[in-house]
């Protein structure tokens, strides 16, 4: 089993952008049989910071990057 932990920046103007974006993500890694542990955001004080984790037992699955996603 591979675990990946991605940090995100968010640009606060773009929340709902991002939200697509992570429910895509959450979506697709299900569909090819990893599986996604959620995004977490801090609880306290101002942050553009996220992280998401995920897991699969093939590499290609808990590394590749919908083909919707930024950058």
């Amino acid at each position: 089993m591979i675990t990946c932990v991605v940090t995100y920046t968010i640009d606060p103007a773009k929340t709902r952008e991002f939200e697509a974006f992570a429910r895509a993500w959450m979506d697709l890694v299900g569909r090819h049989g990893g599986v996604h542990h959620g995004y977490f955001l801090p609880s306290e004080g101002a942050s553009d910071e996220a992280s998401a984790t995920r897991a699969g037992s093939d590499a290609r699955v808990a590394l590749q990057k919908p083909a919707s996603a930024p950058g």
